[in-house]
């Protein structure tokens, strides 16, 4: 590794130490500095020595070190209700995710500095049990790279496996990350110059990723939100149709709980039913939303849409009969 990397890598870490520091009034021992940090015992000796020498006040309490919090002025004040919404996305971030990410816990460690208690220990502990999940070191460099080439407007190379075929090269310009809860995939949006307009590519399908020196910019028609509107998910290619789902009356309450799509509508029957109507892309985000309802959905509408959801559903039956 050159030296600029590593003194790039021990600095990020030294912050790292601070935050951590800070986030317990009595403080972190050697051990549980070192594991968090994913180094060695000397080396968190030489970083809580470096932060002495740099002016922080740090201090030995027992076995543990500790850091004077007074000291700190929290550059951002929180109301409770924008505290909460910090928790809230760190436990949907932690969830979403299923894995431990270096880069989510170090965000939430830097967050948790300026939340008020008893909200700072809850995201402690949510951070601390993400430690125990695995983690998928690949996936994170490939998050990290193409983070950076949108951020810098450099087109990737990508080695990427569309579902059901074999691996191919392309070039793209990433415009857009965006996670998606549906199979806790992270999902880039960005401009293939294979096909010439602009694509989603599941990012955990990436093999391998380099980016390069080709500058981009993206395109000023561009929108997240727009692109996104017409899917139920993230799959926005397609054409937009008008879907309609009677929902028996037994489910009908969730749907004045919730809103599963900015363009839904809502009509109650007589008989408690009820009809949802949605323009959307009725894709196999849609296919695999509807049939997790089971007996408690009909489709009406599109007649396409009603027969591909009656195919699904004998071919479960059909694998279900099987003795």
């Amino acid at each position: 590794m050159k030296t600029k990397e590593k003194e790039t890598d021990r600095l990020a870490r030294l912050y790292l130490v601070e935050h951590l520091l800070f986030q317990k009034r009595y403080g972190w021992t050697i051990e549980e500095i070192a594991d968090k940090c994913e180094v060695n015992a000397r080396t968190t000796r030489r970083d809580l020595k470096a932060l002495e020498d740099a002016g922080v006040p740090i201090y030995k309490n027992g076995d543990k070190w500790c850091v004077n919090q007074a000291y700190y002025l929290p550059p951002v004040r929180f109301s409770r209700p924008e505290a909460m919404s910090i928790f809230l996305a760190a436990r949907l971030m932690v969830h979403y995710a299923s894995r431990s990410d270096p880069h989510i816990k170090s965000a939430f460690y830097k967050l948790n500095c300026v939340v008020p208690s008893p909200i700072k220990e809850q995201i402690l502990n949510t951070l601390e049990w993400m430690e125990k999940l695995p983690r998928n070191d690949k996936l994170t460099r490939h998050i990290e790279l193409l983070a950076g080439a949108w951020a810098d407007g450099r087109t990737v190379r990508m080695n990427y496996q569309t579902y059901g075929k074999e691996p191919g090269y392309r070039e793209v310009d990433p415009y857009f990350i965006q996670p998606a809860d549906v199979g806790h995939a992270s999902y880039l949006i960005a401009y293939c110059h294979t096909h010439k307009e602009v694509r989603v590519f599941r990012i955990e399908r990436i093999k391998s990723l380099q980016v390069t020196a080709k500058k981009y910019r993206i395109r000023e028609d561009f929108n997240a939100d727009e692109y996104l509107a017409p899917a139920f998910g993230v799959i926005a290619g397609g054409e937009v149709e008008t879907v309609k789902l009677k929902f028996s009356a037994d489910v009908a309450q969730l749907f004045s709980e919730a809103v599963y799509h900015p363009t839904q509508k809502v009509e109650t029957r007589k008989d408690g039913s009820l009809i949802l109507t949605l323009k959307v892309v009725p894709g196999v985000e849609l296919m695999n939303w509807v049939l997790g309802w089971g007996e408690k959905v009909e489709v009406l509408k599109p007649e396409w849409f009603r027969e591909d959801v009656i195919d699904a559903v004998k071919a479960m039956a059909r694998l279900y009969s099987k003795k």
